[in-house]
């Protein structure tokens, strides 16, 4: 890991004060043996994923909990809104530094209840692509409003048209949530593009029919996700077959049932959103363990694929990837293992759904059902910088500190 500054003296007594709050708390746990793991909503202590991107630990409430590549766990928390003394303050366990004060979550912002207008449309005939005010609702639940590439129209069961529920465009206008008002934040924004259109929505396979209007799919989410009660009610657990969101290799998300890997919460204007991401299981498909799309209905496996990062695609797609992942050298041949080469890396301590990108070591290649070289590497120890530098070919952000692998 990549990391400097690491305090080499004696452990700082607020990390005493930590060790003993989390022992509290798993000793309070242990006396019941049903309590269920650390839930979104709890007290924990773990790390929070600051603004400027750094991690800082400390005691706080839980918002994320999941499965990690390598298949440990994690906890992610949030600072408390009121926390009570300095043993709650959050820090940097390697610097033994505090967090400053502008970094903690802005709880006002959070609390606004915003009187905007619904940015709808009156034009009713738009297809998949054009341009128009409209819903989007991300892959966490919440909903957000704005101009953006329209997916469908939503209608009632009489055909009425209600509004379009669109995409946001990296790099585009900005979007609202529909409660808060405030901006809708990096992590909620599309990954990938709806790869559909007019014709994808039309065609017709009655031997597979796709799933009832989108309204009747409320409860997928709506239900549970919004819900903690029934969240744990249903015992949402790690591993346990859920419904839930997919994060397909291209970056869209479908809905469907799948095995849990991270349950999670947002909190928007004082209230808690509740989301379950799941991953398909090998050997089930059919009913609901077919993904879909939770509002044209079709089947994913029935949609185009957008560009999968580490995997050969066509010029005309590579026109399509943004910037920092176009800028980065195609993929064009089967490369040798322990070669240097661009590719795929999923850090080993880092949540299922994490990809980066760049050139490494080539430890794995091969070719897909669609006949396309893959390839994964590791970073090599040593080199950054340029194209040796590892970033989320979604968002174009930098790969983490410490997903960087130790140097040997």
């Amino acid at each position: 890991m990549r990391h400097e500054g690491i305090c080499t003296g004696s452990i700082s007594l607020r990390w005493i004060t930590i060790v003993v709050l989390l022992l509290q708390l798993l000793l309070r746990l242990k006396a019941h043996p049903n309590a269920p793991q650390p839930f979104p909503g709890d007290p924990y202590a773990g790390w929070y994923r600051a603004p400027n991107g750094q991690r800082y630990f400390g005691f706080g409430t839980v918002i994320e909990v999941g499965v990690n590549h390598d298949g440990s766990r994690y906890v992610e928390v949030e600072p408390e809104q009121h926390h009570p003394g300095a043993e709650f303050d959050f820090f940097d366990p390697f610097t033994d530094e505090d967090m400053d004060e502008n970094l903690y979550p802005d709880w006002e912002e959070r609390e606004e209840c915003c009187e905007r207008d619904k940015f709808f449309s009156d034009s009713q005939d738009l297809e998949p692509g054009s341009i128009a005010p409209g819903q989007y609702m991300s892959a966490s639940g919440t909903s957000y409003y704005g101009l953006g590439k329209v997916v469908c129209a939503t209608r009632t069961k009489a055909g009425v048209f209600g509004w379009y529920q669109v995409e946001p465009m990296r790099g585009g206008y900005r979007f609202w949530s529909e409660t808060s008002g405030t901006l809708i934040p990096d992590e909620d924004l599309p990954r990938s593009p709806y790869s559909g259109s007019k014709e994808t929505q039309q065609r017709e396979n009655k031997d597979r029919p796709r799933r009832p209007n989108y309204f009747k799919l409320r409860g997928w989410y709506g239900g549970y996700a919004n819900q903690e009660i029934n969240m744990r009610k249903a015992k949402a657990k790690l591993g346990t077959e859920r419904l839930g969101v997919y994060f397909a290799p291209d970056g869209q998300w479908f809905v469907g049932v799948g095995k849990v890997v991270t349950i999670g919460m947002t909190t928007v204007a004082n209230s808690n959103l509740f989301y379950i991401y799941v991953e398909p299981i090998s050997g089930k498909s059919g009913g609901e363990y077919d993904f879909f799309h939770p509002h044209t209905c079709e089947w994913m496996d029935e949609l185009p694929s957008n560009p999968i990062p580490g995997v050969a695609c066509t010029t005309a797609q590579r026109k399509t990837l943004p910037p920092r992942w176009r800028a980065l050298p195609a993929i064009n041949r089967r490369p040798d293992i322990g070669q240097e080469y661009p590719g795929r890396y999923f850090p080993p301590g880092a949540p299922r759904r994490a990809v980066y990108v760049g050139v490494g070591k080539v430890v794995k290649t091969g070719v897909d059902t669609n006949s396309k070289i893959w390839v994964e590497v590791e970073p090599i120890p040593g080199k950054s910088g340029g194209n040796y530098e590892f970033f989320d070919p979604f968002t174009g952000k930098t790969m983490p500190d410490e997903y960087w692998p130790d140097e040997e």
